[in-house]
């Protein structure tokens, strides 16, 4: 008989409900009892029944107050789908209804708000102007549930009514964020509630607080610096510095606040920027997060590269070419016991000739490079990612640091690449020189080191001129497209 009832109100089939009724009188006290708040009424407030809700109002008034297990009472349903008629039956029963807190605390008024139902909101605001108050278990207003929903209609009636009533103080009442409606308006980028808000469309004082801080510390000013902007985004911020919006305490470090403060006649706040790192708004870090996990790949990527080419130039020493191992033997057996008598002059000896040694030189110098600045690459990347693993705070000074060091450490990379060919190259002209002779100096020894160490030295110089050649390079590949 109950699912009889709940197929009734879903049609709205009165005379379905008369018959059940006639059946068993308590038929709808009961299912309120046994249906934890999910009443007939409900049913049909959802499929938009006037008859039918006014029948079983007719009966059992009280019905109007039961809330479902969702969070819903019929006025809530009624008010989320817009229902006028519906509404205002429900709120002949008392205007109590209006007060009604559901889910989160929400009441009819928050639902009609959320969904953009202006009508609706209208009848509850004049039944109960004092409902504009009531906030969410978030703490959030129906001001913020306009802004974050992107209610800009909805906004502009609930301003003219608190303008009505002298409960202009709505407007800056903060959620469980200590966020106002302007931050998250601001933090939203959006411009046709921000300009409503500041610009004196929406009250007559400026009661708007400009300058209110949320728990982060950050002003509606601090909240529109985010790591990229647009057009958009600077005409926010000239309205709110036209309002007088200063920055916080924790304001993040912005290249460009200079230059509109002082293109509108406004001196920020306090102290000169400082270039110290400031913690960015949780509102505006969610896209710069997603950067973050591809930098990070990027990362990983490099420092495979790096040990690739740590392992093959320290191999590389291992097992050096002919020329080389040719040159250890010739150095000991100089070495012999015979301090008077000299050694025995070998016939591979003699065959070592300039060219020899210069691949020596060649080998050993751009091997010792190319493996000591793999080794500085890896100590470099390792530190960024114990960086990354310790959270550390970053402003947009210091994204622009680590584009800078990213990109430097990838012309390193080249320049290691460019000493494992020279590496393989060394290889190759040893099988080719290897029965030349000539006296070898010992000092050739020492030399690729010395080498080395003095590529080492200039590598910021060798990285600066090898990106210049490169972009030369592709300019001039470009010109030959472009010609063809």
């Amino acid at each position: 008989m109950e699912q009889r009832m709940l197929e009734a109100a879903r049609k709205g089939n009165i005379h379905e409900l008369d018959d059940l009724i006639g059946r068993n009188e308590q038929i709808l006290e009961e299912m309120a009892l046994e249906g934890a708040g999910h009443t007939p009424l409900h049913v049909a407030c959802v499929g938009g029944h006037l008859d039918f809700v006014r029948e079983l109002l007719k009966r059992i008034p009280k019905l109007a107050e039961k809330v479902d297990p969702r969070g819903f009472s019929p006025l809530h349903i009624a008010a989320a789908r817009g229902d006028v008629e519906i509404a205002e039956e429900l709120l002949k029963v008392g205007t109590h209804l209006c007060s009604m807190e559901g889910r989160e605390r929400r009441i009819p008024l928050h639902y009609a708000v959320i969904h953009g139902e202006v009508h609706v909101m209208e009848i509850l605001l004049s039944t109960s102007p004092e409902s504009v108050e009531k906030s969410t278990a978030r703490k959030e207003t129906v001001l913020h549930l306009a802004v974050k929903n992107n209610r800009f209609k909805v906004l502009v009636r609930l301003a003219k009514h608190l303008k009505q009533h002298k409960k202009e103080q709505v407007i800056n009442l903060k959620d469980h964020k200590d966020n106002t409606a302007l931050h998250l308006a601001v933090a939203s980028k959006n411009f046709e509630v921000v300009d409503f808000l500041l610009r004196g469309h929406a009250l007559e004082d400026e009661v708007v607080e400009v300058n209110a801080s949320n728990e982060s510390g950050l002003t509606p000013l601090d909240v529109s610096t985010p790591l990229q902007r647009g057009v958009g985004d600077r005409e926010i911020r000239e309205i709110l510095i036209r309002a007088g919006a200063k920055h916080g305490a924790s304001r993040p470090v912005s290249g460009d606040d200079d230059d509109i403060e002082a293109g509108n006649g406004h001196q920020s706040d306090g102290e000169p920027i400082s270039n110290a790192p400031q913690p960015l708004s949780p509102l505006t870090t969610k896209n710069s997060n997603q950067d973050d996990g591809k930098r990070w790949g990027k990362i990983e990527v490099l420092l495979v590269v790096a040990g690739l080419i740590a392992n093959a130039t320290y191999q590389s020493v291992l097992q050096p070419p002919s020329i080389v191992e040719l040159s250890k033997t010739n150095n000991t057996s100089g070495g012999s016991k015979d301090y008077t008598t000299p050694a025995p002059t070998s016939l591979t000896e003699k065959k070592i000739t300039y060219g020899a040694n210069l691949v020596y030189i060649l080998f050993l110098g751009g091997n010792t490079f190319g493996f000591l600045v793999s080794i500085q690459i890896i100590i470099w990347l390792t530190k960024m990612i114990q960086d990354k693993k310790n959270g550390q705070d970053k402003n947009i000074q210091m994204v622009q640091e680590e584009a800078n060091q990213e990109r430097y450490v990838f012309w390193l990379i080249m320049l290691s690449m460019i000493a494992m060919v020279l590496t393989y190259f060394c290889f190759t002209l040893s099988l080719l020189i290897k029965y030349t002779g000539g006296p070898e100096n010992k000092v050739l020894h020492v030399l690729p080191l010395m080498i080395a160490i003095f590529l080492l030295l200039i590598q910021k110089r060798l990285v600066m001129i090898l990106e210049s050649f490169s972009e030369e390079l592709f300019r001039f590949f470009g010109l030959l497209r472009n010609s063809n």
